[in-house]
């Protein structure tokens, strides 16, 4: 409530009580003290006009504000009467106080007044108007003397306001009447009165900030706000007015669905009011927002309140000032908020500061500022809105927000009575409705409730049967009967008043649908016809009403009694009219979400609309539809059956949980079964609803589809409004599996209300309750109906408020709930005792499983028996004589983990104790407690008495250095203990067991954090049966290593980082080292270590030889780590194992890293003194280690003595570039070294040989050598005689360093490369570099490229003079360039490759290209690649291609790759003129007539061969001269190649010409032309005349099946013919039985390709039968078609006849299990095949068995991926390859063998790729996989991509790259599991493995900065 003391002037009010007399004048004294002590300026401002002459010195030395006042008042008291009564006016006049203390004033020194006129000026209206009407204004002093105005006394006002106060509730009383009278009968034919009828409504309290969010999204976090802003329980009409405090403006909302109540409540409110029963407020104005919707023009608050409601009889003025001076006790209603349909203000217009209340504004503006306080402040605004019709500007301003509910089931009862109240059948009405759940369901809105009572009333009364609608729109319906029937007097049937009224109802329902487009729901009476205004105003169905639009505008204005109607009226008529066909209809429907958006405008106001369109295409509507729309029954149908295919569709999609509550509404309206299983069918598997309002109806709808549902459903309802007795609608339903409430409204009578609901639930296993307000009383009604829901598997009831009683009445049903798997009580007041109490019932009770507490984290699992529990491993510590209950027992292993529970020392025996009864656990979680090293030792000792399968975790328990020993004693003493994980710092203290002896023999190796260091380097991982011991951060020092070691016997991983050992510590361990007989890995990082600890470890390192690697970093987070092999094994329960690991650790070195260091030159030297006596081949690795020259000569000069080093390596180390050259001369110093690479001077590498080398590459890379340093480099690379590589690419050699270097390039008898990529060298530079193949005998290519690529490269042969290559890339040649080249062939005569890419050649260059590069004697060939290729005509091409030199043997055209390939031939001795003269007259070029033919086509008959015949045409001067040219120079061409290209008909001719030319040609390839129809007849034509073509290649060619057919008769007579190749071209039946013609005098052929050629069966048919004879051929693919089965049985059958066939690929081709059965037989007889394709098809494991039987002994590449074999066909052709001796390539990708793998042979020694992508291998089974690899010496490629490959695969892969010597690419490991640790080992194995290319990891789970490291280190890793 408003507090009244808050104001200044109210405190006299409260002082009031002490006045006893009127005339007590010194009292009344104080108190206009009390009232001018806050305005003191105001009063010396009056003292100084009424006493000109005051002295106010006195007064300003008072230090007292109240002594002040006391003496001003004395002065003028004194001064006279006259002078204090009109000063005594003034006070009244321009002070705000409480009305008694003003009356007092006034009569005590009563008002003289015969005062002068100049005193009334003053005292009138010193201040404007507008200012003193403002309660918070005062006057200031620059305003005396104003014009002046008198006011009314404060009686005659006060009356004036009485006066208008008693018209407000006469005028409410009239309307509502009184809550006091009751009629005891109601007059027949007349609704009961509204008080007699009223009920209260369920109303909610709920949460302003709820308001403020986004309704479409969930509020998780508004559910933790407090409990007093939720409060949930019903509320009365004074409730609304509590709880508010404060002067502001306080602004209620009430939300509520349609027909919930709203209005009503609000009618409740001005009749309470007007009957005296809200006494804090003396007036009260109701607005109705549907009616402001007509005001147009701006008013004043005065207007709004005076002339659009209640006009006051007199003293407008007076009564409105009065209103603004008590605004705290006004109450502004506004209804229907969400009715308003003019746009409204924005926020930013919505301000605070006090607004002028004489100015005009919108509507929309005066609501704002009267919500926001401009207005009126301190007034009480209450409005009412549908949900989701908020404007933003009220989200700020709302003060307090209700939900109205409607009814519930007690309200529903208590309004029929009271409906019925006097009347015979009031019984039996309200049995008619406890009988009908349906229509209860709906009497939950109160609109409806009412408009069923009518009905009720109207039946009952008039005798009928009942048989009373069960739908929303059937009650619609019946109330329309009713209210047109009760004003006719009769009871008519429906179709007599239907047929009668049938154009004025759809004339109604026109006018309803145009308002609702509009968004009208207010009509003027020219806006509807006169007739239906009639019809609907005498049956009631339109309320007419006088408006009031502005000041002294009314109008008579219609409106549907309520807006629902006025929706059910549109629906209607779209139903029943013509005028609507089904494509309208369906545009008009939708589903209308209960939370729209607010900017959402075009369906404001239809909320049962679509409900309306559903209920009336119900069957049971046709006849009544019928009749309205004077339409047969099938037209109505066709409209119903379009609304529910909408609803079915509208089933299958995917909707929001108030779009499903809504669809579920429409569907039941149909009252369709087959629609309700339907749409139940399409159900999600999980339902979700989130904060929006549901009730009984909804639930009960939800419920109906839900039932239909195939499977059971998921219910969660987060947020979501819900009162107990919706939960009765779920009562029953068998197709909820769970059910989640999360909302803070549900309480206790919510609880009770589920605990009647869930036992009826048969099929419901989930149930969470989380996030709610349910007591231990909710509880109490819970648990009990628990133990009803015997099929309950998990109970959550997080964050709610339940205690100490209430959670261990949970626990203590446990045992009768069978089922229940687990339990969650997390976020309630639990106690530590409770807590206790809940572990002491978890360890007692078998059945649960695991326990877990954390802070306010409780949870409980169960074990539930089942068929698969009783199959479990018995445990190793399960005797075999135990009875099968106590082996159950010793199964269900217990997870305990108490965390952060306050637990001290004194709880720890308790505990203790209460593990002992239960010792078979799988984990122990104590950490976050206070149990110190007491509790933590007593815990310890229990130990050997438990049986833990996991962990023992007491970790931040206050341990401290004491402890740690108490605690590894108590390790020890357990056998079964494998790590101990001890850092006091960081408060952990964890005991991992061993687990029973199954786990152990699958466990995998563990990597942790500590070791990671050293995982770089080595794949080794902790044994499975390791003991691990981390003892971090626990202060120990050398002293303590004694006391230590005797306690680390059997520790095999120890970890002391972060302690205080110092060099002194490190040095005492290492003389410990060899009584750690069980000793793996070793870490101390962290331990103040220095260069003498380094030549301690080193010492140790080579004296011990089972230490296979040191890792040392002294850098600023120093790291050391050891790892020993080959002891381990020994002493180890799993030593098959360890042995296999040893066994594989032999085949590296071992590792000596040294780490960010200085390392001077005598460190150095005693460091490699020391490893000099290292046995066994070494590794020695520095990285960020800082050396000098001197450093590296020293380093140089030891590098013969280390006789077993294998790698040196420099990472991250600045070098010199004389210490670069330093390390280059290493090669001719040692020859134990075969490779040297040192990269930008950062990075160097050697890698040294044990015997003697073949050769020895050299790198410098990106070194920064420039010409200056050319001199010093090559007099060291001279000493090296057997230099076969030199890459020195990424320096700055520039044009002089290269000339320079090629000077003395013959002196260095380089055998391999040379590369100087990226050495800033010119074009011109370059240029020179061709010097090269000439002065160097042994050069036999040089590649050279520009920018970008700047790619310089010289390859070398072991031939004295081999043939010359020169590669051109990305130069610039144009013509001048070009012209150097003239005497190309004289500086290299054995130049026989000349390739051009990019280097923007133009046809002119290329011209002038070949004419000026020729040979003495031999071959040359021209390459061109260049982008104007691909545009350049075939014509055009050639008739460059004539400009060559010598003659052409060979034309090659490639438009895909730019290419123009020329092969031309040079002789010393000339060709007879006289025999190209001759050759020249073959073809008939005569001056005129080049190519005197055309084709047309004639009818030879069926047996033609080329059906055409030649014309005689002029194809012009220049193409005769281009053709004779073109011919003259191809007159020896052997091979013509076209690919891509664009023949033109000129083109095409060309190409016959030329082809009849050509006496010599042997290959024709035309892949993938492009030509016309004419052009393949002349391509046919030429084609028909080459004879002496052996090889021929059509394919990929889309030539129609015409042109095809042309083609195959052009190859009649090809008797020469060795390869033909129709790859992609549509050969039909028709056309292979003609190619069949052709191919059985085909002898010679040798390769036959028809893949891809939509061959059939049939087809399979004419080529089995044409190839009898084919007994050279080879080669056979018929790939990619449809041969299948039956088209196999025909090649079956004549394979074996074909001897000499060496490859046939039959993949692609649909062949069964069946065919591959009979092709297997087939293949056996063909023993020379060599290569077998048979992948994509679905042979399956009896073929492989069936192939593997009988394979071919000289069989080379094996190709059956995706067959679908499986393990039984792998396991047979693994046996059968061991014996192919000559097996290169095997793929079985995508087959199927998760459980074995291809056990390869060591007979496979010729195997060069393996691809086994997609065939589940995972890292169990690559262990034999790399086993087997090992021995395959030629093994070149493997593909294991799409695998499920971990980083323990990726380690057996590490392991055996570097011996496989051959391999080049590991190219495909895309799409495994591996990890960083697994990419880590691969890095080190591709270290060693210099062969190999390319290693790819794409799409595996590797660190992005750990793929970026790795490749940093090693580009072959690709990671992208």
């Amino acid at each position: 409530m408003y507090d009244e003391s808050a104001h200044p002037t109210n405190r006299c009010w409260i002082q009031m009580d002490s006045l006893s007399f009127p005339d007590d004048v010194e009292s009344l004294k104080r108190h206009l003290v009390g009232l001018l002590s806050e305005n003191l300026e105001w009063l010396t401002s009056k003292a100084k006009f009424f006493l000109p002459d005051l002295d106010l010195i006195p007064v300003d030395e008072t230090p007292d504000p109240t002594q002040k006042v006391f003496l001003l008042l004395s002065k003028l008291e004194a001064h006279g009467s006259s002078t204090w009564r009109t000063f005594i006016d003034c006070v009244c006049m321009e002070h705000i106080m409480p009305l008694h203390l003003e009356t007092m004033l006034l009569s005590v020194w009563g008002i003289d007044s015969e005062f002068p006129k100049e005193i009334r000026y003053f005292c009138e209206d010193a201040l404007p108007k507008s200012q003193l009407l403002h309660s918070g204004l005062k006057q200031s002093s620059s305003e005396i003397g104003s014009s002046p105005r008198r006011k009314r006394s404060r009686q005659q006002q006060l009356e004036s306001v009485r006066r208008y106060e008693k018209l407000l509730r006469t005028l409410l009383l009239q309307r509502y009447g009184s809550t006091h009278v009751r009629t005891t009968m109601p007059q027949q034919g007349r609704p009961f009165s509204f008080s007699q009828t009223y009920v209260d409504l369920v109303v909610h309290r709920s949460k302003v900030t709820w308001l403020k969010e986004n309704p479409e999204k969930p509020q998780g976090d508004a559910l933790s706000e407090p409990l007093e802003a939720e409060d949930g329980t019903n509320l009365k009409v004074q409730d609304l007015f509590k709880g508010q405090s404060g002067a502001g403006t306080k602004v209620t909302v009430l939300l509520g669905k349609p027909g919930a109540g709203k209005s009503m409540l609000m009618h409740r409110i001005c009749q309470k009011w007007a009957n005296g029963e809200l006494g804090q407020f003396s007036q009260v104005f109701l607005f109705e927002f549907r009616q402001l919707n007509l005001v147009k023009q701006e008013l004043t608050l005065s207007q709004l309140l005076f002339e659009l409601y209640l006009s006051p009889e007199d003293e407008r003025d007076a009564i409105f000032q009065h209103l603004q001076e008590n605004a705290h006790r006004v109450l502004l209603v506004f209804d229907g908020l969400d009715e308003f349909l003019h746009p409204w203000s924005s926020r930013g217009s919505c301000v605070e500061d006090s607004l002028d209340p004489t100015l005009p504004l919108p509507v929309t503006t005066l609501f704002s500022s009267l919500c926001s306080g401009s207005l009126l402040p301190g007034c009480w605004v209450v409005t009412t809105s549908r949900p989701g019709k908020i404007p933003d500007f009220l989200l700020e301003t709302a003060t307090s927000v209700f939900e109205v509910w409607g009814f519930n089931g007690l309200q529903i009862e208590k309004y029929v009575s009271n409906f019925f109240h006097g009347l015979t059948f009031q019984d039996i009405a309200l049995n008619q409705l406890r009988d009908n759940t349906q229509l209860l369901s709906l009497c939950s809105v109160p609109a409806l409730c009412c408009i069923i009572c009518i009905c009720l009333y109207h039946l009952l009364l008039q005798g009928s049967t009942i048989n009373f609608p069960s739908t929303v729109t059937q009650v619609y319906m019946q109330m329309l009967h009713v209210f047109i029937s009760r004003k006719q007097g009769t009871s008519e049937d429906k179709g007599t008043w239907l047929s009668k009224y049938s154009q004025a109802l759809l004339g109604l329902g026109e006018i309803a649908l145009e308002g609702l487009n509009a968004k009208q729901i207010v009509f003027y009476p020219g806006k509807i016809p006169e007739r239906v205004v009639a019809f609907a105003a005498t049956h009631n169905l339109l309320a007419s009403f006088r408006v009031k639009t502005g000041i002294q505008q009314q109008t008579t204005c219609y409106a549907f009694v309520h807006l629902s109607l006025q929706e059910f009226f549109a629906a209607l008529y779209l139903m029943g009219s013509p005028n609507v066909d089904e494509a309208k209809l369906c545009d008009h429907f939708f589903l209308k979400s209960k939370w729209p958006l607010r900017t959402e405008a075009k369906t404001e106001l239809m909320d049962r609309f679509h409900t309306f369109l559903s209920g009336l295409s119900s069957q049971t509507c046709q006849s009544f539809l019928s009749q309205l729309s004077q339409q047969d029954e099938a037209w109505v149908g066709t409209k119903q059956v379009a609304i529910r295919q909408v609803l079915q569709n509208l089933a299958g999609r995917s909707l929001t949980g108030p779009k499903i509550i809504e669809l579920c509404h429409c569907v039941g309206e149909t009252q369709d079964t087959e629609l309700v299983k339907q749409a139940g069918g399409h159900f999600p598997l999980s339902l979700d609803f989130h904060n929006f309002p549901l009730n009984y109806t909804d639930l009960a709808a939800l419920t109906s589809l839900i039932n239909h549902a195939p499977v059971p459903m998921h219910l969660d309802f987060s947020g979501c409004s819900l009162e107990p007795h919706c939960l009765d609608a779920l009562a029953g339903c068998k197709k909820i599996e769970s059910l989640r409430v999360r909302s803070r409204k549900c309480r206790d009578a919510f609880a009770e209300a589920l605990s009647r609901t869930l036992p009826t639930m048969g099929n419901l296993k989930k149930l969470e309750l989380t996030g709610n307000n349910i007591t231990v009383r909710g509880i109490g009604h819970l648990t009990q109906a628990f133990t009803d829901c015997l099929q309950l598997e998990e109970i959550n009831l997080q964050d709610n408020r339940l205690n100490d009683p209430s959670c261990l009445k949970i626990i203590e049903i446990l045992h009768k709930v069978q089922r229940l798997q687990k339990i969650d009580l997390s976020r309630n007041a639990v106690s530590d005792l409770t807590i206790l109490a809940l572990a002491k019932e978890a360890v007692s009770y078998p059945k649960v499983t695991t326990l877990e507490i954390r802070q306010a984290q409780i949870t409980i699992l169960f074990f539930v028996s089942s068929k698969k529990a009783l199959e479990m491993p018995r445990s190793q510590n399960v005797k075999k004589n135990e009875p099968p209950e106590k082996v159950m027992i010793q199964a269900r292993k217990l997870t305990f983990r108490l965390q952060k529970c306050n637990l001290a020392v004194h709880h720890a025996k308790e505990i203790a104790e209460m593990l002992k009864h239960r010792p078979y656990l799988e984990e122990v979680d104590l950490s976050g407690n206070r149990l110190g090293d007491e509790g933590c030792r007593e815990l310890a000792e229990t130990l050997p008495d438990l049986q833990i399968a996991k962990q023992f975790n007491i970790s931040d328990n206050g341990l401290s250095e004491y402890g740690v020993y108490r605690l590894l004693t108590s390790a020890n003493a357990c056998k079964n203990v494998v790590e101990l994980d001890v850092s006091l710092k960081n408060k952990t203290a964890i005991l991992r067991f061993a687990g029973d002896q199954e786990e152990k023999d699958q466990a995998q190796p563990r990597a942790t954090a500590s070791n990671t260091q050293l995982s770089k380097d080595s794949p080794e991982l902790p044994s499975p049966s390791a003991r691990v011991i981390r003892l971090r951060h626990c202060g120990f020092q050398a002293r303590d290593l004694e006391k230590l070691c005797p306690e680390l016997g059997i520790c095999s991983h120890l970890d002391l980082s972060n302690n205080h050992l110092g060099n002194k510590g490190i040095e005492k361990l290492t003389r410990l080292l060899p009584d750690l007989r069980s000793l793996q890995f070793l870490t101390l990082n962290e331990n103040r270590a220095s260069m003498k600890a380094v030549f301690y470890l080193a010492s140790t390192f080579s004296d011990l030889e089972w230490i296979h690697e040191v890792d040392i970093s002294l850098g600023r987070q120093q790291s050391i780590h050891l790892r020993c092999i080959g002891r381990a094994s020994e002493q180890s329960t799993s030593g098959q194992w360890a042995k296999q690991k040893t066994q594989q650790d032999a085949h590296f070195p071992r590792s000596f890293c040294l780490r960010e260091c200085q390392m001077d030159p005598q460190n150095l030297e005693k460091l490699l003194q020391i490893l000099k006596t290292c046995q066994k081949p070494l590794e020695i690795k520095f990285s960020h280690v800082t050396m000098s020259d001197q450093s590296i000569e020293m380093l140089r000069d030891h590098l013969p003595q280390l006789h077993n080093l294998s790698l040196l390596q420099l990472s991250q180390t600045t070098l010199s570039l004389n210490s670069v050259f330093l390390l280059a001369g290493a090669i001719s110093l040692c020859e134990q070294i075969r490779k040297v690479e040192v990269r930008s001077q950062k990075y160097a590498c050697l890698y040294f040989t044990p015997g003697k080398r073949k050769g020895v590459s050299c790198g410098l890379i990106g070194c920064c050598i420039s010409p200056v340093n050319m001199e010093q480099l090559c007099r060291t690379l001279r000493q090296c005689k057997d230099l076969s590589h030199l890459d020195l690419s990424g320096n700055l050699l520039g044009d002089e360093g290269l000339r320079y270097l090629l000077e003395h390039l013959p002196q260095m008898n380089l055998s391999g490369s040379l590369n100087l990529s990226h050495n800033g060298i010119s074009q011109e530079g370059a240029l020179h570099f061709i010097i090269a193949l000439s002065t160097c005998r042994q050069a036999h290519e040089v590649s050279l490229s520009l920018d970008p690529e700047q790619k310089i490269l010289i390859q070398f042969s072991e031939h004295q003079e081999p043939r010359k290559t020169l590669r051109l890339t990305r130069f610039n040649l144009q013509p001048e360039h070009i012209a150097k080249l003239d005497t190309l062939g004289e500086q290299v005569p054995k130049l026989t490759d000349l390739i051009l890419a990019n280097n923007t050649v133009s046809l002119r260059g290329l011209q002038l290209l070949l004419s000026l590069v020729r040979l003495p004697s031999g071959i040359l060939r021209i390459s061109v690649e260049e982008p104007w290729v691909t545009k350049a005509s075939v014509t055009t091409l050639l008739e460059a291609s004539v400009q060559a030199s010598g003659n052409i043997i060979r034309i090659n055209i490639s438009r895909q790759q730019s290419l123009l390939h020329i092969e031309e031939t040079f002789s010393q001795q000339t060709e007879n003129p006289a025999v190209t003269t001759f050759r020249l007259a073959q073809c008939d070029l005569g001056a005129s007539q080049t190519f005197p033919y055309r084709l047309i086509q004639y009818d030879l008959g069926a047996s033609q061969i080329f059906p055409y015949r030649l014309i005689q045409c002029d194809p012009g001067a220049s193409q005769t001269f281009i053709f004779r040219q073109v011919v003259e120079k191809c007159l020896r061409l052997q091979e013509l190649s076209w690919s891509e290209v664009h023949l033109c008909d000129t083109s095409a001719q060309l190409l016959q010409t030329l082809l009849l030319s050509l006496p010599e040609l042997k290959k024709l390839r035309l892949t993938a032309i492009v030509v016309s129809p004419v052009g393949v007849y002349q391509v046919a034509s030429g084609l028909s005349c080459c004879n002496t073509v052996e090889e021929l290649d059509l394919s990929k060619n889309e030539f129609s099946v015409e042109d095809t057919r042309v083609l195959m008769g052009a190859l009649e007579g090809k008797c020469q013919l060795r390869s033909l190749n129709l790859s992609s071209l549509k050969l039909d039946d028709q056309t292979l039985s003609e190619l069949a013609q052709r191919l059985q005098r085909m002898s010679l052929l040798q390769r036959l390709d028809l893949s891809n050629s939509g061959l059939s069966s049939v087809s399979c048919s004419y080529l089995s039968d044409a190839l009898r004879g084919a007994t050279n051929l080879e080669d056979l693919n018929l790939s990619h078609n449809k041969i299948e089965d039956a088209g196999v049985q025909y090649l079956s059958a004549i394979l074996p006849t074909l001897l000499q066939l060496r490859k046939i690929d039959l993949s692609w081709n649909g062949i069964s299990p069946a065919g591959g059965r009979r092709l297997a037989e087939a293949l056996a007889l063909c023993v020379q095949v060599e290569e077998l394709h048979l992948g994509a098809n679905t042979m399956g494991d009896m073929m492989a068995i069936r192939l593997a039987q009988n394979l071919p002994h000289h069989l080379k590449v094996l190709y059956l991926c995706s067959n679908q074999i499986g393990i039984e066909g792998t396991l047979s052709l693994g046996q059968a390859l061991a014996r192919c001796q000559w097996i290169e390539e095997i793929s079985l990708a995508e087959n199927i063998f998760a459980e074995g793998i291809l056990p390869l042979s060591e007979g496979l020694l010729k195997l060069r790729k393996i691809n086994l992508t997609s065939c589940k291998i995972n890292d169990q089974m690559t262990k034999p996989l790399a086993s087997s690899l090992i021995l395959c010496h030629e093994l070149e490629e493997i593909l294991l991509a799409w695998n499920s490959l971990g980083n323990e695969g990726a380690s057996e892969l590490a392991h055996v790259l570097p011996q496989m010597n051959q391999l080049k690419k590991l190219e495909s490991l895309e799409g495994n599991q591996i990890g960083s640790l697994g990419a880590q080992l691969l890095a080190k194995g591709l270290a060693r493995g210099l062969g190999i290319q390319v290693i790819c990891l794409w799409k595996n789970p590797v660190p992005k900065d750990t793929a970026q490291l790795l490749q940093g280190q090693d580009p072959r890793l690709n990671f992208s």
